[in-house]
């Protein structure tokens, strides 16, 4: 990579003066002027962005600290929505990955502020909090998909109660009261929010929930999140008084739970309703029927955040609450005739 010294012997002139005309100075003749640009050309010099900061001009750079974002298919939207952003303001993106390392996140951080990026965005595969205890100097900051405890920055998250809510609603406006909730693992903020917005729809129709239908069908194990799943549903459908719709904590739950409920000679929607989360569209649109689910939304999360970023500095702290909005496809009917009350 050619440097400003390279550029210097090339054209004929002292550093001092390509300086000069990197940095807009009119005391350099149009001839020596000219020499010099040529050289760059020749070279295929670009100032470094650190440079053009330092003479004031903004080096056109974004920074993504995500924690293991790019390597999640069903959150990769975050990044599009953030880059669709910067390709309307001609913003170049750089995503660094953490592996979920603080140790890593701090490194990055370092490296992206010495680059002068324009804006720093954390960004994270499921709806969690995080704690930022690097120095962040006066860099742009908001949050994706996390928040902070602390509620320094902008942080933009999907509004899990409100996706539980509407998951309910489906089932219940199609007429069902026997309601199963597989959820995901415990203690994550998106299944502590989507019991209380199903809880919440349930009360507003006069149905009680029913504790034994009420399923972690998720667990924190790399190896196999799903490792019980057939026996959570196995125990829904033990006695005589079995559910008439599942919600499921996401597609891939749902898309695995309609595979056994098939091996037990139940059809889907004509049986059992079935409503996932997410909309992770490899799996909604493929299945047969079409997967009724509620959409994250992902894409919104990562444009709302790089546009708070870009367009006014990273000066306001508050938590903006994205809706997850139903998605109808084929999975949902009416309950079978002999099980309405």
């Amino acid at each position: 990579m050619a440097t400003i010294h390279d550029v210097a012997e090339k054209a004929g002139v002292s550093i001092k003066t390509v300086s000069r005309v990197l940095n807009g100075g009119t005391e350099v003749s149009e001839k020596t002027r000219n020499r010099i640009e040529q050289a760059m050309r020749t070279l295929e010099f670009t100032p470094s962005a650190a440079a053009r900061m330092l003479r004031g001009r903004p080096t056109g750079l974004v920074a993504v600290i995500a924690e293991q974002l790019t390597t999640t298919p069903d959150s990769t939207e975050i990044i599009k929505g953030i880059q669709q952003v910067c390709e309307e303001l001609g913003k170049v993106l750089l995503i660094g990955e953490t592996g979920g390392h603080a140790d890593v996140a701090e490194r990055l951080v370092a490296d992206m502020r010495e680059r002068r990026v324009e804006g720093m965005l954390f960004a994270t595969p499921f709806h969690r909090r995080v704690e930022l205890a690097m120095s962040l100097g006066g860099t742009p900051t908001a949050l994706a998909n996390c928040f902070e405890t602390a509620g320094r920055h902008m942080q933009v998250v999907p509004d899990d109660e409100g996706g539980g809510y509407a998951a309910a609603q489906i089932v219940l406006q199609a007429g069902h009261r026997k309601i199963a909730f597989l959820q995901l693992i415990p203690g994550m903020v998106a299944t502590e929010l989507r019991a209380r917005g199903f809880h919440k729809a349930m009360h507003e129709h006069g149905i009680t929930s029913r504790p034994e239908w009420l399923i972690h069908g998720a667990e924190a194990d790399d190896a196999n999140e799903f490792a019980h799943l057939s026996g959570a549903v196995d125990r829904l459908f033990a006695s005589a008084d079995q559910p008439t719709a599942i919600l499921c904590g996401n597609d891939k739950m749902a898309m695995r739970v309609i595979f056994i409920l098939q091996r037990r000679g139940l059809r889907v929607p004509a049986d059992v309703s079935i409503v996932g989360f997410d909309d992770f569209r490899l799996i909604s649109e493929a299945l047969d029927p079409g997967l009724t689910t509620v959409a994250l939304p992902y894409r919104e999360i990562g444009e709302l955040t790089g546009r708070f970023v870009l367009d006014s500095g990273g000066q306001m702290a508050r938590t903006v609450r994205v809706p997850c909005v139903p998605v109808m496809r084929g999975t949902v009917a009416a309950p079978p005739a002999k099980a309405k009350p």
